[in-house]
């Protein structure tokens, strides 16, 4: 069980491989993080495609086998507090904060074939930028059913999809399907499943003809935006704007 790296000239290919349902075990978080830290940093590799082996799931959550020690009060509390980085175990909390709180400065594609759910949903909507889908797949997040609420506000489910297609999706604890998913913009596309790697790497190779540096500027600005009033949006993407102008010496006008 793992999460494998290919790399294809500028594109880096994130595996999970833990058949048969992809889970992610401590261990594999810890892979992931350290992976995308790598991508990010290569000055090669410009976007990701991040998929799964196999048919039955992309990947159907976390390994509820995966051991939960009776940790202590204080332990929680370091847990909680301090980088997994500087914690003697695996376990939970852990690698898997370290990844969602990663600066994100390369694209990355999702191609998701058949069950989506629980942490595997939560990275594909806070780490891919574009989803891919089969007909087959499923997306969800069961956690309600075990007494455990909170997803929506966590993954600011509300940026992304319509809050009443948030709201079923996490109150009720089903499943939907990928023209529910596709219809309120969970996802770009639904492909079929021979051809799910090959229209994300089509993709992939779309977007690599362009710059990086672009490409993260591109990501920054959306992120950092999102939350200004419209004239503070404008005016940071304004700036940030003519300094590349400026960079490539081009009159620095927005047009």
């Amino acid at each position: 069980m793992s999460i494998e790296i290919i790399k294809q000239g500028p594109v880096c290919h994130f595996v999970i491989n833990n058949p048969p349902v992809n889970v992610f075990t401590p261990a594999m978080h810890k892979q992931f993080y350290e992976a995308l830290r790598a991508f990010y940093a290569d000055t090669e590799l410009k976007v990701g495609i991040f998929r799964s082996t196999g048919t039955r799931a992309f990947c159907a959550g976390d390994d509820i086998k995966s051991p939960r020690p009776n940790y202590s009060a204080e332990q929680l509390l370091e847990r909680h507090f301090y980088s997994s980085e500087n914690l003697d175990e695996l376990g939970y909390p852990g690698y898997e904060r370290e990844v969602l709180k990663l600066k994100r400065t390369k694209p990355i594609i999702a191609a998701i074939q058949s069950a989506c759910i629980g942490q595997g949903l939560a990275y594909v909507l806070l780490m891919a930028d574009l989803r891919i889908a089969s007909p087959e797949a499923k997306f969800g997040f069961p956690e309600i059913t075990f007494g455990m609420g909170g997803a929506a506000g966590a993954l600011q489910m509300a940026h992304q999809i319509p809050q009443t297609a948030a709201m079923y999706m996490v109150l009720t604890g089903e499943l939907v399907d990928a023209n529910y998913a596709l219809t309120n913009h969970l996802i770009n596309e639904i492909v079929d499943s021979d051809q799910l790697q090959s229209r994300a790497e089509e993709l992939a190779k779309q977007i690599s003809r362009h710059p990086a540096q672009a490409l993260q500027i591109e990501l920054e600005v959306f992120q950092k935006t999102r939350n200004l009033s419209r004239e503070d949006a404008m005016n940071y993407a304004e700036q940030v704007y003519r300094l590349q102008r400026f960079a490539y010496g081009s009159q620095p006008a927005l047009s």
